[in-house]
Formats: structure tokens, sequence, C-alpha cells
């Protein structure tokens, strides 16, 4: 292993046990761009991402990424849709979340640590006459698949309780086999039939719908 040449970034990714999922994701790429002209260091790169982070979804879409015929491109459009693509989800799960909260000062529930659901409860805290401190309940996602969900511990316990919304990005959506190899501790399954709504990117989808586009998903930039 060649670990001393590999870019800061991608350690710093591959063993972060803070940052939410689309963090550790815009750190790994940036590590990756740095090597994607070199194939040999850009693959170790990736063994160290996929051995490092095995539960994140957005790992597979960025491995996937660095061994097409184009790493540097396909890592670059990933970079750019982990981006906006974050910024369309907060937005319809703000205003998602202040239909649910309704007039009267509201409790928002959630678990672990997103950087998703930090923006969209800051965002909806700005709001006049609401409390945002439940009555519902917002989670983030490791990864979605055809029929559940991974995510922190006590995502079902919290979904069990009150209608719970999902806050993810495509790059968090992975077909059935490669949801089945997702895991570690830490992270538990959680049906997507348990939950209230799931937001991917500026869409607020249905769980079954949500369900429907992971079990379709193709590696790659746009999913």
């Amino acid at each position: 292993m060649e670990a001393r040449r590999l870019p800061p970034a991608v350690l710093a990714a591959a063993g972060d046990r803070i940052g939410g999922a689309l963090e550790v994701a815009a750190t790994a790429v940036d590590g990756l761009l740095a090597v994607a002209g070199d194939p040999a260091l850009l693959a170790e790169a990736v063994t160290v991402l996929e051995a490092g982070q095995p539960a994140m979804a957005p790992i597979w879409h960025l491995a996937s990424a660095a061994r097409g015929p184009d790493p540097a491109s396909a890592l670059a459009e990933l970079r750019r849709r982990l981006a906006t693509d974050a910024d369309a989800a907060v937005e319809a799960a703000t205003a998602w979340l202040l239909d649910h909260l309704g007039d009267g000062p509201g409790r928002v529930a959630t678990v672990s640590h997103s950087s998703l659901v930090d923006r969209v409860l800051a965002r909806a805290s700005t709001a006049p006459g609401r409390d945002v401190v439940g009555v519902v309940g917002v989670v983030g996602a490791d990864a979605i698949g055809p029929e559940a969900l991974l995510n922190a511990d006590g995502t079902r316990e919290l979904a069990e309780r009150v209608p719970t919304l999902v806050v993810a990005t495509a790059v968090k959506l992975v077909p059935a086999d490669v949801f089945g190899r997702l895991g570690g501790a830490g992270f538990e399954v959680v049906s997507l039939e348990a939950l209230a709504a799931v937001v991917v990117g500026g869409e607020v989808l249905s769980p079954a719908e949500a369900g429907r586009r992971a079990a379709t998903m193709q590696p790659g930039p746009g999913g």
C-alpha cells in the first residue's frame, strides 16, 4: 500500500467517524481528483476509501466514477452534483418540514449528525412563529436501497414514533446488490415503509418511489 503518497483528503475521509456521508464524500472526491491522473494511485485511494467507509453509499458512486474510462471528468461532475443536489434537498425538506409543523410551535427529533439535516433545521428555525427544537422526525441516510435505508442506530425507533422525513441526494441511492454489502457497527437497516417521505435532491418522494429509483440506480454522476 502506498499510504504515504495518498492525498491527505483521502486518508481523512477514510478515517472520518464524525462527519455525515455527504461531508465525507466531498472530502473523498477532492482527494480522488488530486490523483485522477495516476491510475495506480487512484485505484489504491479507492480501495482505502471502500475499506474505511463500508456503510456509505456515496463511496460506491465515487469508486464507480474513479474506475470508469474518464475518472477525472466523472469525479468532477460528481463533485459538482454533491453541492447542487444538497442545496436542492435542503430547500425541499425545509418546505416539507414547515408544512408538517403547522402554524404553532413544533419540535423536531433527529438522530446522529447529518449536514443536510443540520441545514434544514437551521433554515426552519428562522421562519416566523416557529420553534424548531417531536412532532416530526428528520434524518439523513448513509444509503437508500430498494426496500430499506441504512442510517445510525436509533433511526428505526424514531420512525416508529413520529412521522419521519429522510433528507438525501441521488448519491445515497444504490441498487439491492450494493445495499446488501453496506453496513457496520452503529448502523441499522430501516424499512422504507416506516418513513413518511424521502427527499432526493429537489423532490419529495414517497418511500416506495424512492425505493424504485434506488432499484434502477446506475453508478455515475447522475445516477
